[in-house]
Protein backbone atom coordinates (compact mmCIF):
# COMPACT_ATOMS: atom_id res chain seq x y z
CA UNK A 1 0.00 0.00 0.00
CA UNK A 2 1.90 3.69 -1.52
CA UNK A 3 1.45 6.40 0.68
CA UNK A 4 2.16 9.64 -0.05
CA UNK A 5 4.44 9.71 2.31
CA UNK A 6 6.28 7.09 0.72
CA UNK A 7 6.39 8.83 -2.90
CA UNK A 8 7.54 12.29 -1.31
CA UNK A 9 10.61 10.49 -0.24
CA UNK A 10 11.13 8.59 -3.46
CA UNK A 11 10.48 12.14 -5.17
CA UNK A 12 13.26 14.10 -2.71
CA UNK A 13 15.78 10.66 -3.39
CA UNK A 14 15.39 11.34 -7.25
CA UNK A 15 16.32 15.04 -6.36
CA UNK A 16 19.46 14.21 -4.91
CA UNK A 17 18.01 16.08 -1.54
CA UNK A 18 17.32 13.15 0.39
CA UNK A 19 20.49 10.29 1.11
CA UNK A 20 20.42 6.88 1.60
CA UNK A 21 19.48 5.73 5.17
CA UNK A 22 18.06 9.70 5.55
CA UNK A 23 14.54 10.62 6.98
CA UNK A 24 12.71 13.31 5.52
CA UNK A 25 11.62 15.95 8.39
CA UNK A 26 8.61 17.12 9.30
CA UNK A 27 9.63 20.50 7.81
CA UNK A 28 10.14 19.14 4.15
CA UNK A 29 7.44 16.65 4.42
CA UNK A 30 4.98 19.27 5.22
CA UNK A 31 6.01 21.25 1.76
CA UNK A 32 6.39 18.00 -0.21
CA UNK A 33 2.60 17.11 0.68
CA UNK A 34 0.94 20.66 0.05
CA UNK A 35 3.28 20.90 -3.52
CA UNK A 36 1.70 17.34 -4.14
CA UNK A 37 -1.79 18.63 -3.63
CA UNK A 38 -1.34 21.50 -6.19
CA UNK A 39 0.29 19.35 -8.42
CA UNK A 40 -2.51 16.68 -8.28
CA UNK A 41 -5.03 19.96 -8.65
CA UNK A 42 -3.67 21.53 -11.65
CA UNK A 43 -3.78 17.51 -12.79
CA UNK A 44 -7.39 17.05 -12.35
CA UNK A 45 -7.92 20.49 -14.97
CA UNK A 46 -6.35 17.87 -17.51
CA UNK A 47 -9.10 15.92 -19.35
CA UNK A 48 -6.40 12.96 -20.20
CA UNK A 49 -4.89 13.28 -16.28
CA UNK A 50 -8.39 11.80 -15.20
CA UNK A 51 -8.95 8.86 -15.05
CA UNK A 52 -13.03 8.90 -14.41
CA UNK A 53 -15.66 10.66 -15.67
CA UNK A 54 -18.97 11.10 -13.72
CA UNK A 55 -22.30 11.12 -14.75
CA UNK A 56 -24.97 13.70 -11.92
CA UNK A 57 -28.58 13.41 -12.14
CA UNK A 58 -30.70 16.09 -11.77
CA UNK A 59 -34.73 16.00 -11.62
CA UNK A 60 -35.89 19.02 -13.54
CA UNK A 61 -37.88 21.93 -11.51
CA UNK A 62 -38.84 24.38 -14.73
CA UNK A 63 -35.96 27.18 -13.51
CA UNK A 64 -33.66 28.42 -15.98
CA UNK A 65 -30.45 27.28 -14.41
CA UNK A 66 -29.25 24.70 -11.70
CA UNK A 67 -26.04 25.41 -9.21
CA UNK A 68 -23.27 22.70 -9.83
CA UNK A 69 -20.50 21.68 -6.47
CA UNK A 70 -20.78 20.19 -3.71
CA UNK A 71 -24.06 21.19 -2.23
CA UNK A 72 -25.79 22.45 -5.33
CA UNK A 73 -28.34 21.46 -7.23
CA UNK A 74 -25.98 19.20 -9.15
CA UNK A 75 -24.00 17.66 -5.96
CA UNK A 76 -20.91 16.47 -7.18
CA UNK A 77 -17.55 18.43 -7.10
CA UNK A 78 -17.30 21.88 -9.15
CA UNK A 79 -15.68 21.06 -12.28
CA UNK A 80 -13.83 23.01 -14.39
CA UNK A 81 -16.29 22.17 -17.43
CA UNK A 82 -19.23 20.22 -18.16
CA UNK A 83 -17.91 17.86 -20.57
CA UNK A 84 -21.09 16.54 -21.78
CA UNK A 85 -25.08 16.85 -20.90
CA UNK A 86 -28.16 15.23 -22.24
CA UNK A 87 -31.91 15.10 -21.30
CA UNK A 88 -33.90 11.65 -20.26
CA UNK A 89 -37.36 12.11 -21.22
CA UNK A 90 -39.36 10.53 -18.11
CA UNK A 91 -42.68 11.24 -18.48
CA UNK A 92 -43.14 8.08 -20.86
CA UNK A 93 -43.21 5.43 -18.13
CA UNK A 94 -40.22 3.72 -16.85
CA UNK A 95 -38.41 1.42 -18.80
CA UNK A 96 -39.20 3.66 -22.10
CA UNK A 97 -37.02 6.91 -20.69
CA UNK A 98 -35.05 8.16 -24.02
CA UNK A 99 -32.11 10.02 -24.08
CA UNK A 100 -31.84 13.76 -26.07
CA UNK A 101 -28.15 15.42 -26.12
CA UNK A 102 -27.85 19.01 -24.99
CA UNK A 103 -25.36 20.51 -26.80
CA UNK A 104 -22.80 22.64 -24.44
CA UNK A 105 -22.51 26.41 -25.22
CA UNK A 106 -18.51 27.43 -24.76
CA UNK A 107 -18.91 30.97 -24.02
CA UNK A 108 -20.25 33.11 -22.22
CA UNK A 109 -20.71 35.55 -24.97
CA UNK A 110 -22.25 33.39 -27.35
CA UNK A 111 -24.69 32.64 -24.61
CA UNK A 112 -25.37 36.43 -24.20
CA UNK A 113 -26.33 36.65 -28.15
CA UNK A 114 -29.89 34.59 -27.31
CA UNK A 115 -32.97 36.98 -27.45
CA UNK A 116 -35.45 35.27 -25.34
CA UNK A 117 -33.52 32.77 -22.72
CA UNK A 118 -36.75 32.46 -20.48
CA UNK A 119 -38.28 30.80 -23.67
CA UNK A 120 -39.88 27.17 -22.42
CA UNK A 121 -39.57 23.85 -24.30
CA UNK A 122 -37.01 21.16 -25.34
CA UNK A 123 -34.03 22.04 -23.78
CA UNK A 124 -31.21 21.82 -26.62
CA UNK A 125 -28.35 23.72 -25.42
CA UNK A 126 -26.91 24.66 -22.26
CA UNK A 127 -23.97 26.97 -21.22
CA UNK A 128 -21.89 26.75 -17.80
CA UNK A 129 -20.82 29.46 -15.93
CA UNK A 130 -18.04 28.00 -13.60
CA UNK A 131 -18.11 30.20 -11.14
CA UNK A 132 -16.76 29.71 -7.31
CA UNK A 133 -18.19 27.92 -5.32
CA UNK A 134 -20.69 26.60 -7.35
CA UNK A 135 -21.18 26.89 -10.79
CA UNK A 136 -24.28 27.61 -12.73
CA UNK A 137 -26.06 25.79 -15.52
CA UNK A 138 -28.09 27.58 -18.00
CA UNK A 139 -30.54 26.08 -20.21
CA UNK A 140 -31.91 26.94 -23.59
CA UNK A 141 -35.30 26.75 -23.98
CA UNK A 142 -36.06 26.19 -20.44
CA UNK A 143 -37.12 22.43 -19.93
CA UNK A 144 -40.42 21.52 -17.96
CA UNK A 145 -40.80 19.22 -14.95
CA UNK A 146 -40.75 15.80 -17.44
CA UNK A 147 -37.22 15.80 -17.99
CA UNK A 148 -34.04 14.17 -15.65
CA UNK A 149 -30.99 16.54 -16.65
CA UNK A 150 -27.81 14.53 -16.66
CA UNK A 151 -24.16 16.51 -16.67
CA UNK A 152 -20.89 14.47 -17.48
CA UNK A 153 -17.76 15.84 -15.66
CA UNK A 154 -14.48 15.02 -14.87
CA UNK A 155 -13.78 12.83 -11.62
CA UNK A 156 -11.77 14.45 -8.84
CA UNK A 157 -8.27 13.67 -8.04
CA UNK A 158 -7.18 13.24 -4.20
CA UNK A 159 -5.84 15.60 -1.94
CA UNK A 160 -3.90 14.50 0.69
CA UNK A 161 -4.41 15.91 4.52
CA UNK A 162 -1.78 13.78 5.96
CA UNK A 163 1.54 12.17 4.57
CA UNK A 164 0.31 8.94 5.72
CA UNK A 165 -2.59 8.36 3.11
CA UNK A 166 -3.08 5.92 1.27
CA UNK A 167 -2.75 6.57 -2.32
CA UNK A 168 -5.62 5.17 -4.14
CA UNK A 169 -5.14 5.50 -7.78
CA UNK A 170 -4.83 3.25 -10.77
CA UNK A 171 -1.27 1.44 -10.95
CA UNK A 172 0.53 3.74 -13.28
CA UNK A 173 -0.10 7.00 -11.46
CA UNK A 174 2.35 5.82 -8.94
CA UNK A 175 5.06 6.53 -11.15
CA UNK A 176 3.70 9.68 -12.76
CA UNK A 177 3.44 11.02 -9.31
CA UNK A 178 6.78 10.41 -8.42
CA UNK A 179 9.21 11.35 -10.95
CA UNK A 180 6.71 14.54 -11.77
CA UNK A 181 6.54 15.19 -7.94
CA UNK A 182 10.69 15.33 -7.56
CA UNK A 183 10.48 17.96 -11.21
CA UNK A 184 7.73 20.31 -8.83
CA UNK A 185 10.07 20.10 -5.93
CA UNK A 186 13.54 21.35 -7.29
CA UNK A 187 12.28 25.12 -7.33
CA UNK A 188 12.38 24.54 -3.53
CA UNK A 189 15.95 23.04 -3.08
CA UNK A 190 17.33 25.38 -6.35
CA UNK A 191 17.78 22.32 -8.39
CA UNK A 192 17.60 21.93 -11.94
CA UNK A 193 15.62 18.51 -12.75
CA UNK A 194 18.52 15.91 -14.39
CA UNK A 195 17.65 15.14 -17.94
CA UNK A 196 16.84 11.73 -16.71
CA UNK A 197 14.66 12.66 -14.40
CA UNK A 198 12.55 14.63 -17.37
CA UNK A 199 12.67 11.78 -19.32
CA UNK A 200 11.16 9.40 -16.65
CA UNK A 201 8.16 12.17 -15.91
CA UNK A 202 7.42 12.76 -19.21
CA UNK A 203 7.05 9.33 -20.17
CA UNK A 204 5.29 8.47 -16.73
CA UNK A 205 2.67 11.20 -17.85
CA UNK A 206 2.67 10.03 -21.25
CA UNK A 207 1.23 6.74 -20.44
CA UNK A 208 -1.67 7.99 -18.24
CA UNK A 209 -2.50 10.07 -20.67
CA UNK A 210 -2.58 7.29 -23.22
CA UNK A 211 -4.54 5.24 -20.48
CA UNK A 212 -7.06 8.22 -20.32
CA UNK A 213 -7.74 9.10 -23.64
CA UNK A 214 -10.75 9.04 -24.92
CA UNK A 215 -11.75 10.56 -28.61
CA UNK A 216 -15.40 11.34 -29.26
CA UNK A 217 -17.07 10.85 -32.63
CA UNK A 218 -16.54 13.17 -35.41
CA UNK A 219 -19.37 15.00 -36.05
CA UNK A 220 -20.08 17.68 -38.77
CA UNK A 221 -22.44 20.43 -37.41
CA UNK A 222 -26.15 20.51 -39.12
CA UNK A 223 -25.66 23.63 -40.83
CA UNK A 224 -22.78 22.02 -42.67
CA UNK A 225 -23.97 19.19 -44.18
CA UNK A 226 -24.52 18.09 -47.62
CA UNK A 227 -28.26 17.42 -48.60
CA UNK A 228 -26.56 15.47 -51.28
CA UNK A 229 -24.31 12.01 -51.61
CA UNK A 230 -20.92 11.49 -53.59
CA UNK A 231 -20.38 8.03 -55.09
CA UNK A 232 -16.33 7.50 -54.61
CA UNK A 233 -17.04 4.78 -57.46
CA UNK A 234 -18.41 6.72 -60.27
CA UNK A 235 -17.00 10.63 -59.16
CA UNK A 236 -20.75 11.48 -59.03
CA UNK A 237 -23.21 12.96 -56.48
CA UNK A 238 -26.68 12.56 -56.18
CA UNK A 239 -29.44 13.49 -53.86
Amino acid sequence: MTTAADLITLALKDIGALGVGQAVSAEDTADALATLNMMLGQWAAERLSVYHLVDTAKQSTGAQSYTVGIGGDFNVARPIKINAAYARLTSSGAGSAVDYRINMIDAREDYARISLKTLSSFPEWAFYDSAFPLGNLFLYPVPNSSYELHIVTMDTLPQFSAAGTVVSLPAPYMAAIRYNLGIYLCPSYQLEPTPSLVRLAMNAKRVIKRMNNQIPQLTMPRGLMSKSRYNIYSDTESN
